[in-house]
């Protein structure tokens, strides 16, 4: 292995002189979604105060509901936005976060189950927080929504494999609930925090290293990283790791739930690059998992959920790459109907765009709740420097409404328009379906998203409906990299994946907007079967509460030997008892 490289903490801030040549007051630049997306009607509060300083600690998280402008546009924040998204994603800004030996002992820790926060803060007493703590606020606010913020007992942030271990083995004899948070961005209660147990941060796992394994070049990540900090550093070496299509996503949730990269016509899914992890077992071991030691450990991680050990290190594959052509464009209501055709063309099994293994695109269409506008922003993706490469050209024709950010640029570049927009003061909701990757398809849905969204009460809220097609390339690379739970078969041809995101602000709203996304996806799927449309595959990285996307991953057989491998390494159900995870395999 080589030399660690130490990358800088993660979300950046806009650098105090850009704010005061324009006039704004800083943002906040954590949410997933690229200035176009911000520009039709993702609110994006500002922080409170003036611009944070790089040696300044950064105020405790909290709501601003008074901040956020009502889900309208705000014209010099897209500008702002847009212009400066390649130079954000360059030179990130640390939030500070002391992690200094008193803050630990500052508070007197609440009650917990057996006293396992004081008796973890007994070995490692620099690494607990309690309430009221800097740093307990800190990290308990890390998460991409709202809904996700519940009220551990204390927080505690390892940095080694170790510490993780020593953790766990107090918690199982104590029998306390425990959570581990990523990057925090599933928008599902209880999926990486916990009410009154041991939340485990793992900022402090950022390690970056390149190395061989059994001579593949592969990067050893930790699993406190988001992509931008992996693909900032992998890039200056000319180098890019199969991750998430958003960059201010963590590492270990995208893994460990497949991973959809921009690459995955000809590479897979993120986790079919991934050649051995290092993980803490339910025991407390430390042990390396491959495709020969541990092998059917092995398979399970890529893609399996957070059933089966906690992930301290991922070996990943690395390959080549250079400059890449790529950006959004963003269409009005009227152009919608051309959107569509473009999906469908691209889609189009034996002629579509997508048969090119080089492109890729993420196609979303927005309703906005309070003024009841629809519109569009398509991510386009190219692996090469060919200037508007005819693969994409049908969506490249449609006139936009904002101009086009396409062009030749570096992947990094690329996917900071991901990093430079909104806020975490949000909540959210996803929720996932997948229909057969046919021409028919993308009207067929718009037409079913339309019906349901007028059915809605006005209401401050913006709903995301998102075409992420998969092609059989893709389906044959996962097979030929050794295979995966979800099993998904080539011959049954390309996918159409579905994903519903709702952003809002008023809790009063929770149920009525989870009560009307399930019923959208119940409403996609039933007609969808009824038209010969349906896939049944619901992708786990999107996947809402109550959603059982385990239980379709081979057609039905990965589901029976994924808990004949959860019960070997985990016979006292710890992962299923204590952990928190959104998809626990006793709930699939």
């Amino acid at each position: 292995m080589g030399d660690t490289v130490t990358v800088e903490d993660y979300p950046p801030r806009l650098p105090n002189a850009v704010m005061a040549e324009t006039g704004e007051r800083s943002w906040d630049l954590t949410r997933e979604s690229g200035p176009a997306y911000q520009a039709f009607g993702v609110p994006c509060a500002p922080c409170t105060g003036d611009a944070v300083s790089e040696k300044e600690t950064a105020p405790t998280p909290k709501r601003e509901a008074d901040s956020i402008p009502n889900f309208k546009m705000k014209t010099t924040a897209i500008t702002l936005v847009a212009s400066l998204a390649s130079t954000v994603a360059a030179n990130p800004v640390a939030i500070p976060i002391d992690f200094s030996p008193v803050e630990a002992r500052q508070n007197r820790p609440p009650p917990s189950y057996g006293g396992a926060c004081q008796r973890i803060a007994q070995q490692y007493p620099a690494l607990i927080s309690y309430p009221n703590s800097t740093i307990y606020e800190t990290e308990n606010h890390l998460f991409w929504s709202e809904t996700t913020v519940l009220s551990p007992a204390c927080v505690f942030t390892p940095s080694n494999a170790q510490q993780i271990a020593n953790a766990l083995k107090v918690c199982v004899q104590t029998k306390t609930p425990f959570a581990v948070r990523g990057g925090g961005h599933t928008p599902i209660p209880g999926a990486a925090n916990t009410d009154n147990g041991v939340l485990v941060g793992l900022d402090r796992m950022k390690q970056t290293t390149t190395g061989t394994y059994k001579g593949i070049p592969i990067a050893s990540i930790g699993p406190g990283l988001r992509w931008i900090d992996v693909y900032s550093w992998s890039t200056k070496q000319g180098l890019i790791v199969m991750g998430g299509r958003y960059a201010p996503v963590g590492v270990p949730g995208v893994i460990l739930g497949g991973g959809l990269s921009y690459f995955a016509s000809v590479r897979g899914w993120a986790a079919d690059s991934v050649v051995q992890f290092e993980v803490v077992t339910a025991d407390s071991r430390v042990i390396l998992v491959n495709a020969e030691s541990n092998a059917d450990l092995f398979w399970a991680l890529k893609g399996g959920a957070a059933n089966f050990a906690i992930v301290t290190r991922f070996d990943t594959r690395t390959y080549s790459i250079g400059q890449i052509w790529g950006g959004y464009v963003n269409q009005d209501t009227a152009h919608i109907p051309d959107l569509l055709d473009a999906i469908s063309t691209y889609v189009a099994p034996k002629t579509g765009g997508a048969l090119d293994g080089k492109s890729a695109i993420d196609a979303t269409i927005y309703y906005n709740g309070t003024t009841k506008a629809y519109t569009t922003t398509t991510s386009l993706f190219y692996n090469g420097t060919v200037n508007n490469p005819p693969a994409l050209r049908n969506f490249t024709k449609i006139p936009t409404i904002i101009p086009a950010t396409t062009k030749i640029r570096s992947y990094v570049d690329f996917e900071g328009e991901t990093a430079a927009s909104g806020d975490r003061s949000l909540r959210e909701l996803f929720r996932a379906t997948s229909t057969k990757g046919v021409a028919a398809s993308p009207k067929f849905l718009y037409d079913i998203f339309v019906q349901e969204t007028k059915k809605l009460k006005t209401i401050e809220a913006l709903f995301s409906f998102v075409y992420q097609p998969i092609t059989v390339g893709a389906l044959r690379a996962a097979r030929a990299l050794g295979g995966d739970p979800l099993d998904l078969d080539p011959a049954d041809g390309p996918i159409l994946m579905q994903i519903i995101n709702v952003a809002w602000d008023n809790p009063a709203d929770d149920a009525y907007i989870n009560n009307w996304a399930a019923n959208l996806i119940s409403t996609i799927e039933t007609k969808a079967k009824a038209a010969g449309l349906y896939y049944p595959f619901i992708f786990l990285n999107d996947a809402g509460p109550g959603q059982k996307p385990l239980g379709l991953y081979g057609k039905g057989q990965s589901l029976p030997r994924l808990k004949t491998i959860a019960k070997k390494y985990d016979p006292n159900g710890v992962f299923q008892t204590l952990s928190g995870n959104a998809f626990k395999l006793a709930t699939q």
